[in-house]
């Protein structure tokens, strides 16, 4: 739990640091950082749903998987923590994403 805490409070500092990346980004290549729409999904490299399945609360693996990507230009739907497979598809499909991706310690859970 201590490192859980720990690594919220980190991508919470790194936040601002990573949106300022991706503005100059943005600006290098002609674009204008503040016209960026987050719901046009055409300005990401692909759309990536995110959950912990039901029966985990662990959510330290998926938190740093969804920072990886969004620090690679995907955007990222996290719909949280013990998501039943009917939430998670219906999300999918609502959400018309290219990738899902599960997590979920070894345990009966699986």
């Amino acid at each position: 739990i201590k490192s859980a805490r720990v690594m919220k409070k980190a991508v919470a500092y790194l936040l601002p640091f990573m949106d300022a990346e991706k503005k100059a980004a943005l600006a290098a290549a002609g674009k204008d950082p503040d016209a960026f729409n987050e719901d046009d999904v055409s300005n990401f490299a692909g759309t990536f749903l995110i959950a912990t399945v039901k029966g985990d609360v662990h959510d330290i693996g998926k938190n740093i998987v969804a920072v990886v990507l969004g620090c690679n230009n995907y955007k990222v739907y996290d719909i949280g923590v013990m998501c039943t497979c009917e939430k998670i598809l219906d999300e999918a499909q609502r959400l018309n994403v290219d990738v899902i991706g599960l997590s979920g310690l070894i345990t009966p859970s699986l």
